[in-house]
């Protein structure tokens, strides 16, 4: 996979701290969790780490190619950063009780690239919790452009703000904080529906074979008629997919640009290289291949210490009976699905979530700030807040960003 060299050093240390030593910087050591973080970058580099050097002399690297080179050396005891980055994924994975808490999300979110359309007002969106289980009251202000703002709505899934073009000339910044009730979901054992089972009309929009990364497939086809073999209902067939996922797949992050546009699911199967949203969207397309709904959900983990926006699938196993499967799951296993502790750890199962999108029916959008063709992604600690960036190809110019904020708070008695 080609690198593409865009991010400083200094970028990718703060990734580094976020992946593995979050818990000690948000402890108050922040000092010495970048220490450790610059020296696993000095030994990723040593060990080959493609760089090079701008024109001012600055280090560039390819802030995926990193992330994934931390997460290839699995199990290296001369590692010093795989153990710590285990732990940390482990911590993560089990911060959050099962029982329903009352969750308290604080987004700034600030668009810094977006397009006009002559004579109509600019709009911008924040997701809010889709779920009827998770409505709760949100509270939304415009930061700047002051006097800016003509309208605001919300509809399930979203805060849609309404601006004056003429009034926008740099960035837009909102802030919203909402609440709402997440509890952890599950597969409740009822029996699964056999394979091969008709499907319901309300639920045939499950099976389409085109929708967002999914596209006709002659290698994915022939993957999932594999996998079905033997197989008798929905539940045997997802846990046979899950464990294929585990065994063959490896967790990183993919530059868009590197898919096949024609087969970008098949093009998994030879690269072996999958981030959450095309793992999730790989074990939807299988499921669909034979004949089992799915459906890929967005929205944001709650991890108090790695607060972020996250992708995962739910398969329906019978009929009304939805249960999640998280690819993410690779990541606290290290691809090994007979870990007794970690191998299945969301497979069936998943911890309170937001859940902002169920494609293809409900999404947010993204209004008149559109990602560019060609971009990436970074994350840091920012003060208390994790911050989420989306920058522009091949420039790196700064498109997005998200500072976020979360509190916990047992539900009130009666």
């Amino acid at each position: 996979m080609p690198s593409i060299l865009v991010a400083s050093a200094e970028e990718i240390v703060e990734q580094i701290v976020v992946q593995c030593w979050m818990f000690e910087a948000r402890a108050g050591d922040l000092a010495g969790a970048r220490r450790k973080a610059e020296r696993t970058l000095e030994r990723l580099l040593a060990r080959g780490l493609p760089a090079t050097r701008a024109a001012d002399g600055a280090l560039r690297l390819d802030p995926y190619a990193a992330n994934n080179a931390l997460k290839s050396r699995a199990g290296d005891p001369a590692d010093e950063a795989w153990q710590p980055w285990q732990d940390t994924t482990h911590r993560n994975a089990t911060s959050l009780p099962a029982a329903a808490q009352l969750y308290r999300l604080a987004m700034r979110r600030e668009w810094h690239s977006y397009a006009a359309a002559p004579g109509r007002p600019l709009v911008f969106r924040l997701p809010l919790p889709l779920r009827d289980t998770q409505r709760g009251t949100a509270r939304v202000r415009l930061i700047e452009p002051a006097g800016a703002l003509i309208d605001q709505r919300e509809t399930p899934g979203r805060v849609e703000l309404r601006l004056d073009a003429g009034a926008v000339r740099g960035p837009v910044v909102a802030e919203m904080e909402v609440q709402f009730v997440g509890a952890e979901a599950g597969d409740a054992l009822a029996p699964a529906a056999a394979l091969g089972t008709p499907v319901e009309a309300s639920e045939e929009i499950w099976l389409r074979d085109r929708e967002g990364l999914l596209a006709p497939s002659a290698a994915v086809a022939a993957l999932a008629a594999e996998l079905a073999r033997g197989r008798t209902d929905a539940r045997e067939l997802v846990h046979a997919i899950w464990d294929w996922l585990m065994r063959n797949l490896r967790f990183g992050d993919v530059h868009r640009e590197t898919l096949d546009a024609q087969d970008p699911l098949g093009g998994l199967l030879q690269s072996r290289l999958a981030d959450c949203v095309l793992g999730s969207s790989l074990l939807v397309a299988l499921c669909r291949a034979c004949g089992v709904p799915a459906r890929l959900l967005t929205g944001y983990l709650l991890h108090p210490a790695n607060l972020g926006p996250h992708s995962w699938a739910e398969v329906r196993l019978a009929p009304g009976h939805w249960v999640p499967f998280d690819f993410g799951s690779w990541c606290y296993c290290a691809g090994d699905p007979d870990d007794p502790v970690w191998g299945h750890f969301f497979r069936g199962r998943v911890d309170a979530r937001f859940v902002a999108e169920v494609t293809p029916r409900e999404f947010t959008g993204w209004g008149s700030a559109a990602p560019p063709p060609r971009w990436y992604r970074l994350e840091r600690l920012r003060g208390d807040r994790i911050e989420h960036t989306l920058h522009a190809l091949p420039d790196g110019a700064l498109v997005r960003r998200d500072l976020l904020d979360l509190k916990i708070e047992p539900l009130a008695a009666g």
